[in-house]
């Protein structure tokens, strides 16, 4: 996956250059950090449920042509014997930066509830101790929609590429799509810089094929959903969350089948607790 992340870097980078495009008006650079404490119970991800108490470092923001959002997990952040994840890999990365075709163009593509449009890509890297890991990439179409109540959202579409997925059967392909949506929406202020703000994300992962063999069959589905629903406390430099996600056949696992003598468990409902330090 490196070379075809940097081939298309270099593919920006090149056209960024000869566009020769100019700053729009309403891009107003900017950047933040957030390091967070997370308790997650009855997580999932791969086949069976899990509880984990883990460190997130959280970073964004704006730079010209580029919109940046991503983190990095730290996983059983405690080390401790009680996490289900101790022993296991211990870090996992999501970086999803968004070229802006308004800026490279030099014009403004705004209609209506549409604000902007992007190049949209999300790249997730996991390591695994014994064996493959996770290195995905999503890349596709993405906008800033304005939608009524949750105000502007960023909605992405995507095609996705496996170079690795734990050693099933889809990797080193394109396989599936992903519908994408995310939103931060403060619903009361309490004073200038405390507030509650709804906040989270969905993303449809479909049409994929993994069906190569009697296990998968078995085991595997088509697609998975997953939406983070979070109420956020937020000050100026500290804020308290509680989210509740909700699953179905998360990361493609069918729900409910006998796999080394347990249920899978990858539909339901998870509970998030964080507290987070604000640079």
């Amino acid at each position: 996956m490196s070379n075809l992340i940097l081939k298309i870097l270099v593919i920006l980078t090149f056209f960024t250059i000869n566009v020769l495009a100019k700053d729009i008006s309403n891009i107003n650079n900017s950047q933040w950090a957030n390091l967070h404490l997370y308790k997650g119970v009855n997580q999932r991800g791969g086949p069976f449920a899990f509880d984990d108490t883990y460190i997130e470092f959280e970073f964004g923001g704006r730079y010209e042509w580029l919109d940046l959002y991503g983190y990095i997990d730290f996983i059983d952040a405690l080390n401790s014997k009680s996490s289900d994840k101790h022993g296991g890999n211990n870090f996992f990365v999501d970086i999803e930066p968004r070229v802006s075709i308004d800026y490279l163009l030099n014009k403004d593509l705004s209609y209506g509830a549409l604000k902007e449009l992007f190049f949209a890509f999300d790249i997730y890297y996991a390591d695994e101790p014994d064996g493959k890991g996770l290195k995905v990439i999503w890349m596709g179409l993405g906008s800033d929609i304005d939608i009524p109540w949750l105000g502007v959202s960023g909605v992405n579409f995507y095609t996705r590429f496996i170079e690795e997925n734990y050693g099933a059967s889809n990797e080193n392909s394109f396989d599936g799509y992903v519908a994408h949506i995310n939103w931060f929406k403060p619903i009361y202020n309490f004073s200038e810089n405390r507030f509650l703000s709804f906040q989270g994300y969905l993303d449809y992962e479909f049409g994929s094929n993994l069906s190569a063999n009697d296990f998968e069959k078995k085991y595997r589905t088509s697609d998975s959903l997953q939406s983070y629903l979070g109420f956020w406390l937020h000050d100026k430099k500290w804020a308290l969350g509680y989210g509740l996600k909700a699953y179905k056949d998360m990361t493609q696992w069918k729900d409910g089948k006998v796999l080394n003598n347990r249920k899978t468990d990858t539909t339901g409902f998870a509970h998030y607790f964080n507290v987070a330090y604000k640079f």
